[in-house]
C-alpha cells in the first residue's frame, strides 16, 4: 500500500519514494512527550516484483529519536537529504528487491 499522495521522489527503475514523519499524539502517549517531532523520520519505498506486481518497503532514518522510539530496528544513515543519498543498500524482506540509493536515484545491487 503507498501513500494516497504522489511521491516525493521517483527513483527510477519503477521505484517511488514517500518519506513519512513521527509526531504522536502527546496526550495518547505521555511517553513520548520528551522527544521531538520528525517530519523525515522514513521512507516507504514501493517497487515491483520480478513477476511485475506491485510490492512496498519501509525504512528507518538513522536519527537519535528513531533510534529510540525503534531500538531493535534497522536505520539507514542519510549521507545528503538533496539529492537524497542513504546507505547501507535496501533489501526488500518481502519480494528480495535490492538496491542502493545514490544521488536521488535508485543503483540496483
Amino acid at each position: 500500500m503507498t501513500p494516497d499522495r504522489l511521491p516525493d521522489l521517483d527513483l527510477g527503475f519503477n521505484h517511488l519514494f514517500w518519506y513519512f514523519g513521527w509526531w504522536p499524539d502527546r496526550d495518547l502517549n505521555p511517553q513520548y512527550a520528551h522527544l521531538p517531532d520528525v517530519p523525515r523520520g522514513g521512507a516507504i519505498i514501493s517497487h515491483l516484483k520480478p513477476d511485475g506486481s506491485s510490492c512496498t518497503s519501509g525504512i528507518n532514518f538513522d536519527l537519535p529519536v528513531m533510534r529510540q522510539i525503534f531500538p531493535e530496528q534497522a536505520c539507514w544513515k542519510v549521507e545528503s537529504w538533496e539529492p537524497l543519498t542513504l546507505s547501507p543498500s535496501i533489501l526488500c524482506t518481502l519480494c528480495g528487491d535490492h538496491g542502493f540509493i545514490r544521488n536521488g536515484q535508485w543503483v540496483k545491487a
